[in-house]
């Protein structure tokens, strides 16, 4: 019986793709935050935050610096800070700085900084957001500083900076339905680079590319309905339980049942917050015996049952 599971298993994965089901249930969110003519010398501060965000140098060179680290930025390069981490963006090292808040302000006003003299620089700022509350080893996987370099103008992630930089210049504004799409979309493509381009890369982006880890989270992913248990997962995958478990925890940091309880919580809070799927409906999509299963598993995980996480999500939506 075991081996006919997992024979199906083994031949149901093939298409799947992980990275864009967390993608998807995630749910980034982009937006442009300033976008701006400088004229040297110039800088800004960004104040920590749990959010990705990404700085474009459309036109001239910057540096980027955090806690740990200084990077030279060319024209056409784009810099992105995963992790949200407090960090700095300036023409060079040691300007003056004023926040990022403030000089956002000033252009919103039409008073933009930075503005005597010649013009030296045209930079685009960027952030996405994500439903935080759903933590994924994703984004932990990425290093504190993404450096893409080198990039052409046929490249499909520049003709994206382009539709965004002309979206912005067409509407003088830095927010609307196209410009936060194709926000969302120019990050999709970055992490897509790096993860192609990259080789070394660690946690679950290293998984991904690790065949049998791969197939792991491509069968929880896929299948989070299905009661796994370390048997039926060693079987499909062709490993015995202790290498499993070993190589699991080795590539991703948590083991392969915590990794299936964790995405189920996932999947809930998503389908809680984004469908009308009544609690017995989502209990079966996800793998919980029943709706009294999962109201306390929700509880335990989030803080609220199913039915208060609905009704606050309801009225911050309203």
């Amino acid at each position: 019986m075991l081996k006919n599971v997992a024979h199906q298993l083994k031949c149901s994965t093939s298409e799947f793709n992980v990275l864009d089901d967390v993608i998807d249930t995630l749910r980034f969110r982009g937006s442009i935050f300033f976008h701006s003519n400088l004229a040297a010398p110039w800088g800004m501060s960004l104040s920590s935050t749990m959010l990705p965000r990404f700085h474009i140098a459309l036109a001239g060179g910057f540096c980027v610096g955090t806690e740990q680290s200084k990077v030279t930025v060319a024209p056409m390069d784009i810099i992105m800070i995963p992790d949200g981490d407090m960090h700095w963006i300036a023409d060079q090292v040691g300007r003056e700085l004023v926040s990022s808040e403030q000089a956002g302000d000033a252009c919103a006003l039409g008073l933009p900084l930075f503005q005597q003299g010649e013009i030296t620089n045209r930079v685009m700022c960027g952030l996405v957001e994500y439903d935080e509350a759903i933590k994924h080893p994703i984004l932990s996987a990425l290093p504190s500083i993404v450096h893409l370099a080198n990039i052409k103008t046929n490249d499909n992630i520049w003709k994206t900076v382009e539709l965004i930089d002309a979206e912005i210049n067409r509407t003088n504004s830095k927010k609307n339905s196209i410009i936060d799409r194709l926000t969302e979309v120019l990050f999709i493509q970055l992490l897509d680079n790096f993860i192609n381009k990259n080789e070394h890369l660690t946690g679950f982006l290293a998984a991904l590319k690790e065949p049998r880890l791969n197939k792991i989270l491509q069968l929880i992913h896929q299948h989070p309905q299905r009661q796994w248990t370390l048997d039926i997962i060693s079987e499909a995958v062709g490993m015995s339980r202790a290498t499993l478990q070993r190589k699991f925890k080795a590539g991703i940091g948590i083991s392969p049942m915590a990794y299936v309880s964790r995405w189920r919580m996932a999947k809930a809070y998503q389908l809680l917050k984004y469908s009308n799927s009544s609690l017995e409906d989502i209990a079966d999509v996800i793998g919980f015996a029943d709706a009294r299963t999962l109201r306390h598993a929700f509880r335990d995980h989030y803080g609220d049952t199913p039915s208060q996480f609905r009704k606050k999500t309801r009225l911050k939506i309203s």
